[in-house]
């Protein structure tokens, strides 16, 4: 009866030994798996060291530009001939083309103006030369004699300016008087008596003065 009991009882493994293996297992796959992890980074790091990624310098402002200032342009001072022949003549300048030199245009010379010459008033205090202003026969007051006609002139402007009238005649003209002198002369009077009249004032400042017949 025992040795059949025995021999009818089932022998049951022992389940202890899976775990460790379980364990064993589980350490290898994690080991494996760090291993390729590891790789996997040094990969990436062999990458990075290879291709680094350029850190962005700081960029430098540009230098500032100067634009250089136009340089002044200067028109060219047109030239201009002038005509030899008419040196008075204005230069003319094509504004269009002022390097173009243009015959001068020829100035009009103004016209000379013709003063008209004042008509002689009868100022008794003025010397004239001339002929004898009375009539032949007539008596006169001499004041002077003179050698020539521009002394003569001179001293009856100087009777002028007494307010004697006085004129200036040429002796030559005259039979009466002495030929070669310019003659200083005042009044003309029919009467011997009207030019000794008159002879007085005029011996005040021409002591030498006389009273003279003027015939032809």
């Amino acid at each position: 009866m025992a040795c059949g009991a025995a021999a009818g009882t089932e022998v049951v493994e022992s389940r202890g030994w899976r775990v460790p293996i379980y364990l064993g297992g589980g350490l290898v796959a994690l080991a494996i798996l760090g291993v390729i992890l590891a790789i996997a980074a040094m990969s990436d790091r062999e990458e990075t060291a290879q291709n680094p990624t350029p850190t962005p310098s700081a960029s430098a402002a540009p230098p500032a530009t100067t634009t250089p200032s136009p340089l002044p342009t200067t028109d060219p001072v047109p030239t201009a001939t002038v005509d030899p022949l008419n040196p008075e003549a204005t230069p003319t300048v094509d504004p269009l083309n002022p390097e173009a030199t243009v015959a001068p245009e020829d100035t009009p010379s103004p016209e000379p103006t013709t003063e008209p010459t004042p008509a002689p008033t009868d100022d008794p205090g003025l010397g004239t030369t001339g002929s004898f202003s009375g009539n032949n026969g007539d008596w006169t007051i001499i004041i002077a004699s003179e050698t020539s006609e521009s002394k003569a002139n001179k001293v009856a402007d100087q009777a002028a300016d007494k307010n004697i009238t006085a004129e200036v005649l040429n002796s030559d003209d005259y039979s009466s008087l002495n030929g070669g002198y310019w003659v200083v002369y005042s009044g003309a009077y029919a009467k011997k008596s009207e030019a000794e009249d008159a002879l007085g004032p005029i011996r005040a400042d021409y002591s030498d003065a006389y009273v003279k017949k003027i015939e032809e």
